[in-house]
C-alpha cells in the first residue's frame, strides 16, 4: 500500500544505505507477479515517461515536474541518461556526458545535476528507471560493445546507495542486440553490487522484452505497444502468461495529444493494461516532442485521470488481481475484466460504454467514471450512463 511519508532530508548518494522509509516500487514481490516498497509492502506502479527530466530540465523545473507527478498518484518516471537527444548533446546547462566521447571518461559537471534530481525523486517516494542505451546509430557509436559493461559499472557504482532506481535499456528485439545487452546488465549489477531490478525495453514497437524472458537478471518484462488499440490487453495478458512468472509493465502505449491520441485512448490503454494483469506508464507527446513547453503539456486531462485509475486499484488488494474474461460471457472482447483471488470484488471495463453481461458475481454494484472518478449506482441490467464514452463496472 501507498504510505504519503514526510519528505526525507538529501541524502548522499554515495554515503547513504536503501532504508525501507522508501515506499515507491523497488522489488519483485514474492509471488513474482507485481512489486513490493523498501519494507515489502505491496505497492502499485503507476508510472509516466519523462525522458528528458536530467537532461532538459533546471533543478527547480524538475522539482515542479517531481511535485506534479507525485500529487497525481505516479510513483515510477522512466529517464534516459542522455534524454532523447543522444549521447553527443549537451543538457541544459551546456554539459555533455562524456569527455571526448568517451564512455569510460564521464563528465562529472554532467552528473551532478543527475544526482540532485535522483534525490528530489527518492525524497518524493518516486522510483526513477533510468535508461542506460538506446539503440540510435547516436549512442551505439559512443557506447559500443567494449566499452558497455564499464559505463554501465561506473552508473551502478555512483547510483549503489540510492534506494529508488531500477536500471533499463533500449535495443531492437532481436538476438544481434543480446551481446550488448548482456553486457550492460553485467555491469551495471557488478556496480551496484545487485541491489536495483533490471529491465529491457525494447524500441521500436510492437515489441516486449519477453524476447529474452529466460534471461535471469530480468527482474521484468516492459513492453511497447506505441497503440492505443486492444493490442494494450493482449500483449500484457501474453506476457503475464510466461513462465517464469515475473511481473509486466505497458511501459510505451500512445503519447496523450500525439497523432490524434485522445484522453479515452489513452484510459483505455491503461485500464486494458491494469485488468490484463500487469502495470502501465502513462505519457505525453510534448514530453519528448517539446521539452521545453513542460507548462502547456504538465497538467493534461489524461494525466489527471491516471490519478482516476490508480486511486481505484490503491483502494483495493489490488495485488490478489486475476483476470477473468468468463466474468463477461458473450460480451465484446474489447470489453476486459478481472477480479480478486478471492472473489470479494470483481472489476469490469467498458471502453465504449453500452451495456453488459456479468456473471453472478457477490457485492453491490456501482459505476466509476474514469475520467473524473464520479460513481453511479449500477443495478440490473447493466447499462453504463449515456454521457459516459468509457465506464468501470465494480462489484464489492
Amino acid at each position: 500500500m501507498i504510505r504519503l511519508l514526510p519528505l526525507l532530508a538529501p541524502l548522499v548518494l554515495s554515503a547513504c544505505a536503501a532504508t525501507s522509509a522508501f515506499d515507491g516500487p523497488a522489488a519483485v514481490s514474492k509471488d513474482g507477479r507485481s512489486f513490493v516498497d523498501a519494507g515489502g509492502d505491496p505497492v502499485f506502479w503507476l508510472g509516466d515517461t519523462q525522458w528528458d527530466l536530467f537532461t532538459a530540465f533546471r533543478e527547480d523545473e524538475a522539482r515542479a515536474i517531481l511535485d506534479d507527478r507525485r500529487s497525481k498518484g505516479f510513483n515510477v518516471l522512466q529517464v534516459m541518461v542522455f534524454g532523447v537527444k543522444g549521447v553527443t548533446r549537451p543538457n541544459v546547462h551546456g554539459e555533455r556526458p562524456f569527455v571526448s566521447e568517451d564512455p569510460l571518461s564521464p563528465n562529472q559537471k554532467y552528473f551532478k545535476p543527475i544526482d540532485v534530481i535522483v534525490r528530489m525523486a527518492e525524497e518524493r517516494n518516486i522510483t526513477l528507471v533510468v535508461g542506460l542505451y538506446h539503440k540510435s546509430p547516436d549512442f551505439s557509436k559512443v557506447i559500443t560493445l567494449g566499452r558497455a559493461r564499464g559505463w554501465a559499472a561506473w552508473m551502478g557504482k555512483r547510483y549503489a546507495s540510492s534506494p529508488n532506481l531500477m536500471w533499463s535499456m533500449y535495443p531492437e528485439a532481436k538476438d544481434s542486440s543480446l551481446p550488448i545487452v548482456r553486457e550492460l546488465a553485467a555491469g551495471v549489477a557488478e556496480g551496484d553490487g545487485g541491489r536495483h531490478l533490471i529491465t529491457v525495453h525494447p524500441d521500436p514497437a510492437p515489441a516486449s522484452s519477453s524476447w529474452i524472458h529466460g534471461e535471469s537478471w530480468l527482474a521484468f518484462n516492459t513492453l511497447q505497444t506505441f497503440q492505443s488499440s486492444r493490442l494494450n490487453y493482449t500483449m500484457v495478458a501474453a506476457d503475464r502468461a510466461r513462465t517464469p512468472v515475473k511481473p509486466v509493465v505497458n511501459g510505451e502505449a500512445r503519447y496523450e495529444a500525439e497523432g490524434g491520441t485522445t484522453p479515452l485512448m489513452v484510459r483505455r490503454g491503461a485500464w486494458w493494461s491494469v485488468l490484463a494483469g500487469g502495470f502501465y506508464t502513462y505519457g505525453h507527446g510534448g514530453n519528448w516532442q517539446k521539452p521545453a513547453d513542460w507548462k502547456a503539456w504538465l497538467d493534461s486531462p489524461a494525466s489527471r485521470e491516471m490519478k482516476v485509475m490508480g486511486d481505484f486499484f490503491r483502494s483495493l488488494d489490488w495485488w490478489t488481481l486475476v483476470p477473468d474474461p468468463s466474468l463477461v460471457p458473450g460480451s465484446s472482447e474489447q470489453i476486459a475484466a478481472a477480479r480478486s483471488a478471492n472473489r470479494d470484488w470483481t472489476v469490469v471495463y467498458l471502453p465504449a460504454g453500452g451495456a453488459v453481461t456479468v456473471a453472478s458475481v457477490p457485492g453491490r454494484a456501482t459505476w466509476l467514471n474514469p475520467a473524473d472518478g464520479t460513481t453511479a449506482p449500477a443495478t440490473a441490467p447493466f447499462t453504463a450512463p449515456k454521457d459516459w464514452p468509457d465506464a468501470v463496472l465494480f462489484f464489492r
